[in-house]
């Protein structure tokens, strides 16, 4: 484990011979993955929380995959989840919790956009980015699995690449140490 003070030393170096270790241990790439994925969810959240109701639920009711009981709680809640998502992989704060947060929605997304256009045979406005834009399922599924790529970059990039430029350059060492599997 590096040390708090440590992380901006070794972020050119390669964390392994591989090409993957090179890929994962590039402290740049990591950033801009960690700032395109955090900005994307950002978005996505302020565009639902200005209605949720129009453009969370109403989306969420819209897919057609979830019953009736699940999508009203699923519809709420998710604005704040994409919210904290984001929160955490802009400002490097429990980023291996909020990219596997981000990679697990980006699946579900994935799939449950398939179901909607392969298996309903339905074109239907996914609400992704609610009142910000307009955005159809057909268009967005291309962006669920390059999301979900970049979150698994981030959780298994080593602290020196994911902390390089973070606040949690700030905090203790040993809290680093005791939540390292989500933090």
């Amino acid at each position: 484990m590096t040390n708090a003070t440590d992380m901006g030393t070794i972020v050119r170096n390669p964390a392994g011979k591989s090409w993957f270790g090179k890929v994962v241990g590039n402290g740049y790439l990591i950033l801009a993955c960690r700032l395109l994925l955090g900005a994307t969810f950002l978005l996505s959240s302020i565009g639902k929380l200005v209605d949720i109701e129009a453009y969370s639920v109403d989306a969420v009711y819209n897919f057609g995959v979830l019953p009736l009981w699940l999508a009203r709680p699923a519809g709420l809640i998710m604005p704040f989840i994409e919210l904290g998502i984001a929160l955490g992989l802009i400002f490097g704060v429990l980023t291996r919790l909020s990219a596997f947060g981000a990679s697990i929605l980006s699946v579900i997304f994935f799939l449950v956009k398939c179901h909607v256009l392969f298996i309903q045979g339905r074109q239907i406005d996914c609400g992704c980015f609610g009142a910000i834009m307009e955005t159809m399922a057909s268009v967005t599924i291309y962006m669920d699995i390059p999301m979900a790529i970049m979150g698994l970059l981030i959780m298994l990039a080593p602290v020196s690449s994911r902390y390089w430029v973070s606040f949690a350059r700030f905090a203790p060492a040993n809290l680093m140490k005791k939540l390292d599997l989500v933090w």
